[in-house]
């Protein structure tokens, strides 16, 4: 979260001619897609150049992976200026992050068309944490926590055990279903 921060998508970029959105298996297994965010700010209340320094801060790039690599696309010719100072400044002064990733291997790059990611991509964290949550509470009961109330205990993990079951299967049809992804 970053004040000044209006909206954030996460999706699919970086390829030059696309000929229409990319499956999650093309993104997955192919050589050209870049997992992005495309974000609108308020640049009164946070520059490019913080926006900048976060991504950097907060990137978990792959090395060798175009999918999970570290690229900039600035969407004009004034965010392109300040990011090639930025990335430059960086590279001078043999800059890394908090993951030891040296900024070298950031590269900026021209927009190319945005492809808003399927709707189990967005917010992706938040919602992964509440369901590791569940999903563990759920595991705590079902393996013998729910003596809390021994005369109810065999069907409180009954009843908890199917109900983690039933959170597998429908993430798994969640990402198997859910096949939007729609051009910006």
């Amino acid at each position: 979260k970053r004040e000044g921060v209006l909206e954030t998508t996460a999706g699919y970029t970086g390829v030059k001619d696309s000929k229409g959105p990319p499956t999650y298996d093309s993104v997955c297994y192919g050589r050209d897609w870049v997992e992005g965010v495309r974000l609108s700010f308020d640049d009164s209340v946070v520059s490019y150049e913080e926006l900048l320094e976060d991504f950097f801060e907060n990137n978990k790039s792959v090395s060798g992976s175009r999918q999970y690599g570290s690229f900039i696309f600035p969407t004009d010719g004034g965010q392109e200026a300040v990011a090639r100072k930025w990335l430059e400044a960086g590279i001078e002064s043999r800059r890394k992050n908090n993951d030891n990733l040296e900024i070298r291997y950031t590269k900026i790059e021209k927009p190319t068309k945005f492809f808003k990611a399927e709707e189990y991509h967005q917010n992706y964290w938040p919602k992964l944490r509440v369901r590791i949550a569940v999903g563990v509470s759920l595991l705590a009961v079902s393996s013998g926590l729910g003596k809390v109330v021994p005369e109810y205990e065999s069907q409180l993990e009954t009843c908890t055990s199917a109900l983690f079951l039933v959170g597998v299967v429908l993430t798994f049809l969640e990402r198997k279903l859910d096949k939007t992804v729609v051009e910006m």
